[in-house]
């Protein structure tokens, strides 16, 4: 084996997730859909920019907090040496607009039962996350990534599947596994690197995308384009204000 590339030329790695099925309705989940479509690298828009590589997750996560709170520690931990950025796809049933979530909950999910009919009690959830504020945000620069994602997703040609494509801030995640997954990934990074709250951007390096939730082939597609485009925002972020 050669030797690794130089920092200046190393290609930055981002873990991409998506769910199962939930609902008899929704027999096929777009989120993993497109997660799954995702090309294994891709350059970034400029020569300047860093090269981007993709590690998706071979399997859909499961509508299961139960399961999900297992998996993604051992995930993040299993991939903590190759990852520098996660994000994670849901869909959103009854919009038709793509969301960049900034906030994740701590608790409230006892309104919306999981696929085995549970849900995590707040009680627990507290004593769980006791160290963890009600909300957690990504470390990355919310305002400009979705600045960056918005712009690029409205100026992209027509040519492109994402052209046209509504791009939406969100404040709420939804509180339900979505929400949770997401939570749980910002957790787990902000009591690895001690940055529960504030820090630098490679602190908590999540962001959660919620997608609609039509799996007709040129949905997927645009879905697709979409996920790169935020992507690449969040990449250069990450990049240019490393040391911020």
């Amino acid at each position: 084996m050669g030797s690794a590339a130089p920092e200046n030329d190393r290609a930055i790695t981002v873990l991409v997730t998506g769910f199962g099925p939930f609902q008899a309705k929704f027999p096929v989940n777009p989120s993993y859909e497109i997660a799954r479509s995702l090309p294994p690298s891709f350059p970034q828009a400029s020569a300047d920019d860093k090269p981007i590589q993709i590690i998706g997750y071979g399997s859909p996560i499961r509508v299961c907090y139960n399961e999900a709170k297992e998996l993604i520690p051992e995930l993040l931990e299993a991939y903590s040496k190759t990852v520098d950025l996660v994000l994670h796809i849901g869909m959103a049933s009854g919009r038709k607009h793509y969301a960049a979530e900034r906030y994740a909950h701590r608790t409230g999910y006892m309104k919306h039962k999981d696929l085995d009919g549970c849900f995590p009690q707040d009680e627990q959830a507290e004593k769980d996350f006791d160290d963890c504020p009600d909300l957690m945000e990504t470390s990355l620069n919310y305002e400009n990534v979705l600045q960056e994602w918005q712009s690029a997703i409205s100026h992209a040609p027509e040519i492109s599947p994402a052209c046209g494509a509504d791009c939406r801030p969100s404040d709420n995640a939804g509180n339900f596994l979505c929400d949770y997954t997401y939570f749980n990934s910002l957790v787990w990074y902000g009591r690895r690197n001690k940055k529960i709250e504030g820090g630098h951007r490679a602190d908590r390096p999540v962001m959660f995308l919620h997608v609609p939730a039509e799996s007709d082939e040129k949905t997927l597609e645009q879905g697709a384009a979409v996920a790169v485009g935020l992507i690449q925002a969040m990449v250069k972020d990450f990049v240019a204000h490393r040391s911020a």
